[in-house]
């Protein structure tokens, strides 16, 4: 074959294949896995903010609010929609630091329910988006619209058919969750500075930094009760797994880095035995 034919021969299989292109044209980016995060309000994802900024760049990021904290801000910012349309806002702001996209449901803050509409719609959702992992509320909580949120989620993911196919976690909400068991700990401390942002987008939930202050003064209780942590200052974020069974061969806990010093294989889901609580048996 001479040398016009050669150059016609790659001219073809550059259109046919184009990873045949010109030399030093970088292959198609790999597609990350998607992880979703279903809350009750605006600022519920504060509870996991310092994992999300460590997930962000290596997966692809969701969060789904079942409210929009119409009632945050008392009665009359619920009937006038001041309220809603300042914590949309903020949200929107706060999920944008972490490069997550917002998906909104429609049920009403104080007075939401697990019924079959926002169930079918969140499962559709689930369908779409085909999660790796997925990052519910405590379902023991305080706050009944957390709680609400949870069997949303829960419903959900068995009307998709999707109970065996994915991880399924549980967050921690600092003051609200009861007897949380968790399973897993992340150590959060590199990123304490930005997840403090996190939580100041949320303006009006944040008065004279209260919300901010109380959450980072749980993450470092969290990372005292780590052994390794008696002594120093860290940040600590914990999770619970769904029915206390491994999630599988996988454990996307274990991509994150494990609390400094600690070498712990999250595959197996054993609690650390240093939790007060005893973790799941």
């Amino acid at each position: 074959m001479n040398g016009r034919g050669i150059l016609v021969l790659v001219a073809v299989l550059a259109g046919m294949f184009p990873c045949f292109g010109a030399a030093g044209a970088s292959p198609a980016a790999k597609v990350k896995e998607k992880v979703f995060f279903f809350v009750a309000h605006p600022d519920d994802t504060i509870a996991c903010a310092g994992t999300m900024f460590l997930m962000k760049d290596m997966f692809e990021l969701h969060v789904g609010v079942l409210t929009h904290g119409e009632r945050g801000l008392g009665e009359a910012g619920f009937r006038d929609g001041s309220t809603r349309a300042t914590r949309t806002l903020e949200e929107e702001a706060a999920e944008a630091m972490v490069g997550a996209k917002v998906h909104w449901f429609e049920e009403v803050d104080g007075d939401c329910y697990a019924n079959s509409q926002v169930c079918h719609q969140l499962s559709d959702l689930l369908k779409e988006l085909k999660p790796r992992a997925v990052f519910g509320m405590w379902p023991l909580d305080y706050h009944l619209d957390h709680a609400t949120s949870c069997m949303v989620l829960q419903k959900a993911i068995g009307i998709a058919g999707m109970r065996d196919r994915l991880e399924f976690y549980f967050m921690e909400e600092s003051y609200d969750s009861r007897t949380f068991h968790p399973a897993y700990f992340v150590d959060i401390s590199e990123v304490a500075d930005m997840k403090r942002e996190f939580i100041r987008k949320h303006v009006c939930q944040n008065r004279n930094d209260s919300m901010c202050q109380l959450e980072m003064a749980d993450g470092e209780m969290r990372a005292q009760r780590c052994a390794m942590y008696m002594l120093g200052s860290r940040q600590v974020e914990r999770f619970a797994q769904y029915d206390g069974k491994p999630q599988g061969s996988r454990c996307i806990f274990n991509e994150l880095p494990p609390p400094k010093g600690w070498s712990q294989d999250w595959s197996a889901a054993k609690p650390s035995k240093w939790t007060p609580e005893g973790g799941m048996k």
